[in-house]
Order: structure tokens, then sequence, then C-alpha cells
């Protein structure tokens, strides 16, 4: 078999279930490129590492929007997951949809109720890049979803705005079809990085407005 992330052979000893339970593997070494989060202690809010209280911005958000997310990540946005990122999202490497495929199947679990709510890009976004980063770790992780947002209109990409302009951000998203699809149902919002998280209360202002019980989030990194 061969690494998810790096492509490299991997010889390890699995039984047949094992092979057929775990489609995906990264070898030792992209293994300790990616900070799990899992068993950490963290913000209740945004999914920050920290002494399990709501952080600084979190209470600045509760104070804006009346609320905070119940946010969740899988790593730790450090320096491995940032060239994980880099080279999938910015630079296209597709392969790459696969590196945590297990990992984060096995946290959708934890959802089994939710209605999964993958971040939509623009048409300008998926035009230049050819997928949606999101989506497409969602596939293959087999793992399915409604595309219940779309946006109203492109912009600059996230990852050209400092901090002050992320947060000013007016609303770009709409509901995408009929909002019977969504009323009285749980949704959670799937995004690949945590940032500021105007772009998921963005998403949930929606959601909440168009009859949904209840909105949390989850995160590849944060």
């Amino acid at each position: 078999m061969k690494c998810s992330n790096c492509q490299t052979d991997i010889v390890d000893n699995l039984t047949l279930i094992e092979w057929f339970k775990t489609p995906e593997l990264l070898c030792f070494r992209c293994k300790q490129q990616f900070s799990r989060l899992g068993g950490t202690i963290i913000c209740p809010g945004c999914g920050r590492k920290n002494e399990g209280v709501f952080c600084s911005d979190c209470q600045r958000w509760q104070e804006i929007e009346g609320y905070t997310l119940q946010n969740r990540a899988l790593f730790v946005y450090d320096e491995g997951f940032q060239r994980w990122i880099e080279a999938y999202k910015f630079k296209g490497d597709y392969r790459l949809r696969k590196a945590f495929a297990g990992e984060l199947k096995q946290e959708l679990e934890n959802y089994s109720d939710f209605l999964l709510c993958p971040i939509p890009l623009s048409n300008e976004r998926f035009s230049q890049r050819g997928f949606n980063q999101v989506i497409a770790c969602l596939e293959a992780a087999d793992c399915s979803y409604k595309v219940l947002l779309e946006r109203k209109k492109d912009d600059r990409p996230q990852s050209m705005k400092n901090r002050f302009e992320r947060l000013q951000m007016p609303q770009p998203y709409k509901l995408k079809g009929d909002e019977s699809k969504i009323k009285d149902k749980k949704i959670l919002i799937i995004d690949d990085v945590y940032t500021t998280g105007r772009t998921l209360f963005h998403a949930s202002e929606i959601l909440y407005k168009n009859g949904a019980k209840a909105v949390q989030s989850l995160t590849f990194a944060r």
C-alpha cells in the first residue's frame, strides 16, 4: 500500500479485516506531520487548545452574535498542517484529499444524526482550483453530505485577507434550494481551517434563519 499523503510505499502487516477497514493509511513520517487535537483540553466554543474555558475570541463572538459555535477540529494548525494545505488547497495536489480520510470518517461517526454541510466555493474559485477541498476530503472518507449553501458572489480568497478584513466580511452565503430540507434538522458545517470564525458564523446564520434546529461545526484544523 502507498501512503495516502506522500505516496511512498508502506510495508505493514495488516490482517484481511484491517485491510478493508483501513483503506487510507499514513506512513510513520506523515503521521508525525499532523498533530491531533483529540483528547486535549479545548475551548468549548471554537475548539482551540486551552484550559477548557471560552477563549477571548469566543467571548467576543458571544457579545456580537449572542451565541458561540460548538466547533471541533481534527488537528492543530501548525507547520505540518500548513505544509499539507499549501500543497493540497493552493497548489492543487488532489491526491492529498485522502491524507486523513480515516480520521475524518471516524470523527464524523459522532455526528450520525446531523446533515453534513460543506462550506461552498465561489464559481470563480472552483474554476481555478478544479475541486472543493472540503467536499473532496468528505468523498475520500466515503461520507455523504448535502450542498445546503451557495455563495452569492465571488470575492477575494480568505487567505488573501487580514484579520480585520475577514471579520468585516458581509454575508456571502444564501440557502441553496428550499428551506424545508433543513427545517428542524441538526446540521454540521464542515470547513478546512478555523481562523477567525467569521465564515462559520455566516453559514450558521443562514441555516438558523431557515429553520435549522441546531448548528455545530467541524474543521480540519484549528
